[in-house]
């Protein structure tokens, strides 16, 4: 059965192999044929199957390369020098990868590698790119329009990727875009609730890391600033705040157990103390029931807060553009337990509510003080999400 079994199996996964190199074949993913292709061949160097393969794939990948280059300096636009340039690149990769397998053998011939110099027209084509990125990055940012600076930054880093240091100004419009491109947006707390939130609840909510909130394009400032030009007001409004009474419950159980109690001989129908082989008198263990009444006490309290967050935006007018709710509970919980009778009766968690008692109810203010870092939470999350309508 083995015998049988394995070379079935290699013909299978000769069988899946040869479909897969004809669909990425069919489909135009020459390089990932190349890539395959030159594996085997460092395996198997006489393979013409994969040799022959790999000269056809190699010269088809060429060609569509190529004839792409020509078309695009045909066609002549200025922004057509990026893509110029990956295809040389892709032309020189293509070739390093295929060197260690060249020559080819096949079907019985000597196939060399025609070695092309692609260097020349690599930084030909880099240098017409970031003039083309350099120009253009500039033009967007003479717009002062946000979303053309956003575009500009990502030009101008084109040509900083392509041309180095060869603009003088390069760095200098690249910080310019940055700045330019980034949505400041204020974010004001109002209370629009009846109750009285405790000093330094609000102040609470801002600490930490606010600067985890920003983005590449998006920045929160907390703290409103006459030197800052916002373009974005985020208004977190506190609108409901109810806090349950403190609330006390007792819950009554009781534990039995029986418990070894000392010995009793064991008598005979005639009342006499039996004895065993050795002549000693016959005993068991007596025992009797203990019990433990628990009064678990349970100290509960609560304190829900829910508002909306409303984003504006200043300009050209005020305009209202969303709003989003929120919310955060808080919950004060506490047990505690005594007993009444024999404690041995009890299992060990009741002795372990044994060892709390009751303690004081939290003040409306302290619970909902305590709830500061989830409000926060709250909010932030809202903020990082709705990231999307800052523009």
């Amino acid at each position: 059965m083995k015998k049988i079994i394995f070379p079935l199996l290699g013909f299978l996964f000769i069988l899946a192999s040869c479909n897969s190199s004809k669909k990425n074949l069919q489909h135009g993913n020459y390089d990932e044929i190349i890539v395959k292709s030159v594996k085997k061949l460092i395996k198997k160097p006489n393979s013409n199957k994969d040799a022959e393969l790999l000269e056809k794939v190699y010269q088809l990948a060429n060609d569509r390369d190529l004839d792409a280059i020509k078309f695009l300096k045909l066609e002549g636009q200025p922004d057509s020098w990026d893509k110029i340039l990956w295809h040389y690149e892709s032309l020189k990769l293509r070739q390093n990868r295929v060197k260690p397998v060249f020559p080819l053998q096949v079907n019985g011939m000597t196939k060399n590698l025609n070695v092309t110099d692609y260097n020349a027209a690599i930084v030909e084509s880099k240098s017409k790119a970031a003039a083309y990125f350099y120009a253009s990055g500039k033009s967007l940012l003479e717009t002062n329009n946000k979303q053309n600076a956003r575009q500009a930054y990502v030009e101008l880093m084109k040509a900083q990727e392509y041309a180095g240091s060869s603009y003088r100004d390069l760095y200098q419009l690249i910080e310019s875009a940055k700045l330019q491109g980034i949505s400041k947006v204020f974010v004001q707390i109002q209370n629009g609730s009846q109750f009285n939130f405790p000093p330094n609840f609000f102040e609470e909510i801002l600490q930490g890391n606010t600067q985890q909130l920003n983005s590449d394009w998006v920045h929160y400032y907390f703290k409103d600033n006459d030197q800052v030009q916002f373009d974005y007001v985020s208004v977190v409004k506190f609108l409901n705040v109810q806090v349950s009474p403190d609330d006390t419950k007792n819950l009554d159980r009781v534990f039995k157990k029986k418990v070894e109690d000392g010995f009793e001989y064991v008598l005979d129908s005639r009342g006499n103390v039996k004895k065993d082989t050795a002549g000693n008198d016959l005993k068991k263990i007596k025992y009797k029931e203990i019990q433990c009444a628990l009064v678990e006490t349970i100290q509960h309290k609560q304190a829900m807060l829910n508002g909306e967050i409303s984003f504006y935006v200043l300009f050209p007018a005020e305009r209202l553009v969303a709003q989003r709710p929120f919310g955060s509970e808080s919950v004060f919980l506490h047990v505690s337990a005594r007993a009444i009778g024999d404690i041995a009766a009890l299992d060990a968690e009741a002795k372990q509510k044994i060892q709390s008692k009751p303690i004081p109810f939290p003040t409306d203010h302290e619970l909902i003080f305590n709830n500061a870092m989830q409000v926060q939470e709250s909010i932030f999350r809202i903020l990082r999400s709705n990231q999307n309508l800052f523009k």
